[in-house]
Protein backbone atom coordinates (compact mmCIF):
# COMPACT_ATOMS: atom_id res chain seq x y z
CA UNK A 1 0.00 0.00 0.00
CA UNK A 2 2.60 2.43 0.97
CA UNK A 3 4.24 1.66 -2.83
CA UNK A 4 1.05 3.09 -4.57
CA UNK A 5 0.93 5.99 -2.07
CA UNK A 6 3.98 6.75 -2.98
CA UNK A 7 3.72 6.54 -6.66
CA UNK A 8 0.26 8.70 -6.33
CA UNK A 9 1.89 11.20 -5.02
CA UNK A 10 4.89 11.13 -8.08
CA UNK A 11 2.16 11.38 -10.42
CA UNK A 12 0.56 14.05 -8.84
CA UNK A 13 3.38 16.14 -8.61
CA UNK A 14 4.50 15.56 -11.89
CA UNK A 15 0.48 16.63 -13.25
CA UNK A 16 1.28 19.92 -11.17
CA UNK A 17 4.74 21.06 -12.65
CA UNK A 18 3.28 20.09 -15.96
CA UNK A 19 0.32 21.98 -15.71
CA UNK A 20 2.07 25.12 -14.39
CA UNK A 21 5.22 24.56 -16.65
CA UNK A 22 2.95 25.13 -19.85
CA UNK A 23 1.73 28.40 -19.61
CA UNK A 24 5.68 29.70 -18.52
CA UNK A 25 6.19 27.76 -21.54
CA UNK A 26 3.81 29.51 -23.66
CA UNK A 27 4.35 33.17 -22.02
CA UNK A 28 7.99 32.59 -23.42
CA UNK A 29 7.52 31.26 -26.98
CA UNK A 30 4.28 33.31 -28.31
CA UNK A 31 6.32 36.18 -29.10
CA UNK A 32 7.74 34.44 -31.48
CA UNK A 33 4.75 32.44 -32.98
CA UNK A 34 5.72 34.01 -36.33
CA UNK A 35 9.51 34.92 -35.95
CA UNK A 36 10.49 32.76 -39.26
CA UNK A 37 7.98 33.78 -42.04
CA UNK A 38 4.99 32.42 -40.48
CA UNK A 39 3.02 35.57 -41.45
CA UNK A 40 4.03 36.26 -45.07
CA UNK A 41 1.74 35.61 -48.51
CA UNK A 42 3.30 35.60 -51.94
CA UNK A 43 1.48 36.40 -55.27
CA UNK A 44 3.45 35.75 -58.30
CA UNK A 45 3.59 38.37 -60.91
CA UNK A 46 5.43 37.01 -64.09
CA UNK A 47 7.00 34.34 -65.40
CA UNK A 48 9.10 35.45 -68.51
CA UNK A 49 11.29 33.51 -70.42
CA UNK A 50 14.45 34.92 -72.66
CA UNK A 51 14.40 35.46 -75.93
CA UNK A 52 16.70 32.35 -76.52
CA UNK A 53 14.67 30.11 -74.33
CA UNK A 54 17.88 29.59 -72.20
CA UNK A 55 16.69 31.14 -68.82
CA UNK A 56 13.29 32.04 -67.30
CA UNK A 57 12.93 34.37 -64.57
CA UNK A 58 10.14 34.55 -62.18
CA UNK A 59 9.18 37.61 -60.20
CA UNK A 60 6.78 37.44 -56.56
CA UNK A 61 5.16 40.04 -54.31
CA UNK A 62 5.64 39.23 -50.95
CA UNK A 63 3.37 40.88 -47.87
CA UNK A 64 4.21 40.09 -44.58
CA UNK A 65 3.60 41.81 -41.17
CA UNK A 66 0.78 41.34 -38.96
CA UNK A 67 -2.62 43.18 -38.75
CA UNK A 68 -4.32 44.64 -41.45
CA UNK A 69 -1.43 47.22 -42.38
CA UNK A 70 1.14 44.57 -43.20
CA UNK A 71 3.84 46.56 -43.15
CA UNK A 72 6.28 44.74 -44.32
CA UNK A 73 6.33 44.38 -48.66
CA UNK A 74 8.99 43.26 -50.90
CA UNK A 75 9.44 42.41 -54.32
CA UNK A 76 11.47 39.39 -55.57
CA UNK A 77 13.15 37.92 -58.40
CA UNK A 78 14.33 34.42 -59.30
CA UNK A 79 16.38 33.13 -62.52
CA UNK A 80 16.58 29.27 -62.90
CA UNK A 81 19.47 27.57 -62.54
CA UNK A 82 19.32 24.44 -64.97
CA UNK A 83 19.16 22.37 -61.56
CA UNK A 84 16.91 19.83 -61.65
CA UNK A 85 16.53 19.42 -58.18
CA UNK A 86 13.13 20.33 -55.91
CA UNK A 87 14.21 23.64 -54.55
CA UNK A 88 17.07 24.41 -56.10
CA UNK A 89 15.32 25.25 -59.77
CA UNK A 90 15.42 29.09 -59.12
CA UNK A 91 18.26 31.72 -57.31
CA UNK A 92 17.21 35.16 -56.40
CA UNK A 93 18.85 37.84 -58.44
CA UNK A 94 16.71 41.01 -57.23
CA UNK A 95 15.18 41.90 -54.03
CA UNK A 96 13.65 45.04 -53.13
CA UNK A 97 11.41 46.27 -49.97
CA UNK A 98 8.63 48.68 -49.45
CA UNK A 99 6.84 48.25 -52.52
CA UNK A 100 3.46 47.94 -53.41
CA UNK A 101 2.17 45.18 -55.51
CA UNK A 102 2.12 45.72 -59.72
CA UNK A 103 5.29 48.74 -59.02
CA UNK A 104 8.23 47.03 -60.34
CA UNK A 105 8.62 45.21 -63.70
CA UNK A 106 11.23 42.63 -65.44
CA UNK A 107 12.00 42.72 -68.90
CA UNK A 108 14.25 41.09 -71.34
CA UNK A 109 16.20 43.26 -73.08
CA UNK A 110 17.91 40.32 -75.12
CA UNK A 111 18.73 36.77 -74.03
CA UNK A 112 22.09 38.21 -71.85
CA UNK A 113 20.19 41.20 -70.20
CA UNK A 114 17.45 41.18 -68.36
CA UNK A 115 16.13 45.04 -66.94
CA UNK A 116 14.11 45.50 -63.66
CA UNK A 117 12.47 49.03 -63.55
CA UNK A 118 10.76 50.01 -60.09
CA UNK A 119 10.03 53.71 -58.26
CA UNK A 120 12.98 55.41 -56.75
CA UNK A 121 11.05 54.99 -53.25
CA UNK A 122 12.14 50.79 -53.09
CA UNK A 123 14.86 50.26 -50.80
CA UNK A 124 17.44 47.75 -52.54
CA UNK A 125 17.95 44.86 -50.33
CA UNK A 126 19.86 42.56 -52.72
CA UNK A 127 21.17 42.64 -56.42
CA UNK A 128 23.42 41.10 -58.51
CA UNK A 129 24.70 42.60 -61.56
CA UNK A 130 25.88 39.22 -63.42
CA UNK A 131 24.04 36.23 -62.86
CA UNK A 132 23.83 32.74 -65.01
CA UNK A 133 25.42 35.05 -67.58
CA UNK A 134 22.52 37.16 -67.72
CA UNK A 135 23.00 40.86 -66.82
CA UNK A 136 20.86 42.35 -64.45
CA UNK A 137 20.40 46.00 -64.30
CA UNK A 138 18.15 48.15 -62.29
CA UNK A 139 15.96 51.14 -62.97
CA UNK A 140 15.36 53.03 -60.67
CA UNK A 141 11.91 55.21 -62.21
CA UNK A 142 11.45 58.72 -60.19
CA UNK A 143 8.37 59.45 -58.52
CA UNK A 144 6.82 62.79 -57.54
CA UNK A 145 7.53 63.61 -53.98
CA UNK A 146 5.33 65.81 -52.26
CA UNK A 147 7.25 69.17 -50.89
Amino acid sequence: MRWIHISLEVIGGLTVVAGLGWPVLWLVFYPFRNFSGGNCDDSEQQVIASPDGRHKIKSFHRVCGAGEARPYSFFDVYISTGNPNKDYEYAPIVMLRDIAPHQASINWESSTQLSVYFPDTAGVDDAYARTFGVNIVLHPVITNKAK
